[in-house]
């Protein structure tokens, strides 16, 4: 319930982002900066909270990751300026940093290895079905309504702030017991041969999604292919009504054909999700590529958490993930600086070309080269 709240106010609030942006009269550099500040930001807390995570529980790292989420709306509510706007920009992009690691590990120490991606699947699979009806209700209370965008980002942290509420008040995550105070070993800080593989390929992931970003994403629809605000909420709901139903469908799948595969076409779906905003000629191609698009993330995420549990434990899952995304981070950070520089001195079209290139790239190393641990012992 709690993520299905946040998936909601985020997806609220997300066809506002994008006519912000343009109103406030940043470019694309300034963008990809914030998101860099965010990205980097995220990416070297994230190890220390994963450790954190593991030794002091879950439930204070969802608290800290939604309270940075709700700064993050509420400095979107109050833009006047640049300021605020990279402010909101940069504290929502920490939001995945603490606030989802924490939630996925808190799943995965309830449940059994071999359900482990059905469990995952599922969860993305809620948060992405209120995800799914957000989006056309903020742009249908904007467009028809006149609503302010002022009132639709305070809503989104009205939201947020009820959903703390109800972690502080009610959620109580299952024990690790001992296993819990586990302590960080030494390859963590500095990897071996037994994190290496994950680790080039979430770098490579990172990297190669981080020069297009979602938000990139949705300025290009509304920006370039000149949709409307309705249009472009359609498309982000549509990209999230993939990945509920995904999560919900694919999860068992997950389990029985392994990690590997998932992740690989995931990476490949770069070819549906780009395509059409090169091609297209209408704003309604964007429907296609959202579509794509949400089966990227819904096809990843729950296959490299499941990864990270299959072959770590769950015991080291909050540091592992940390150290992943720290090296993955600082690639996906950069990455973001490129794709703005692209957009602003070559073509808005040059970062999608980069991203479908490097994905398919990537998709095709982790087909050869990741080894699938999966295990399906109960």
């Amino acid at each position: 319930m709690v993520d299905a709240l946040f998936g909601f106010a985020i997806g609220l609030s997300s066809p506002s982002v994008a006519p912000l942006v343009f109103t406030v009269g940043v470019t694309l550099t300034f963008v990809g900066q914030a998101q860099t500040i965010g990205g980097l930001g995220a990416t070297f807390l994230r190890f220390p909270s994963g450790i954190l995570m593991d030794h002091l529980g879950r439930k204070r790292l969802i608290l800290l990751g939604g309270f940075v989420t709700l700064l993050g709306f509420v400095s979107y509510s109050l833009v006047n300026g640049w300021f605020l706007l990279g402010a909101g920009i940069v504290l929502v992009s920490m939001d995945n940093a603490i606030r989802n690691a924490a939630t996925s590990a808190s799943l995965g120490d309830a449940e059994r290895s071999d359900r482990l991606g059905r469990l995952f699947s599922r969860d993305l699979g809620t948060t992405q079905t209120a995800a799914t009806i957000a989006p056309l209700i903020g742009a249908y209370v904007v467009t028809y309504l006149g609503v302010s965008t002022r009132t639709v980002f305070s809503s989104s942290a009205a939201i947020i702030l009820v959903a703390l509420l109800l972690v502080w008040l009610f959620y109580q995550p299952p024990s690790l017991g001992r296993v819990g105070a586990a302590r960080a070993e030494k390859w963590f800080i500095l990897p071996n041969k037994r994190i290496l593989p994950i680790l080039v390929v979430a770098t490579l992931d990172s990297f190669s999604w981080g020069i297009a970003t979602t938000q990139f994403w949705t300025l290009y629809i509304f920006k370039v292919m000149n949709a409307t605000q309705e249009q472009l909420g359609i498309a982000i709901a549509i990209s999230a009504g993939v990945q509920a139903l995904s999560g919900f469908a694919l999860g068992s799948r997950l389990d029985r054909v392994g990690r590997r595969p998932f992740m690989a076409f995931s990476e490949w779906c770069a070819l549906g999700a780009v395509l059409p905003l090169l091609f297209g000629w209408r704003a309604e191609f964007a429907y296609i590529s959202a579509i794509f698009w949400g089966l990227v993330t819904s096809l990843w995420r729950p296959a490299l958490y499941a990864y990270v549990v299959d072959s770590f434990g769950r015991e080291k899952f909050g540091q592992t993930l940390g150290m992943i995304s720290l090296v993955s981070g600082v690639a996906g950070a950069t990455a973001a600086v490129i794709g703005g520089l692209l957009w602003d001195n070559v073509s808005p079209k040059l970062p999608f070309m980069t991203v479908m290139l490097l994905a398919v790239i990537t998709g095709i190393v982790i087909w050869f080269k990741l080894e699938d641990k999966t295990n399906n012992s109960t």
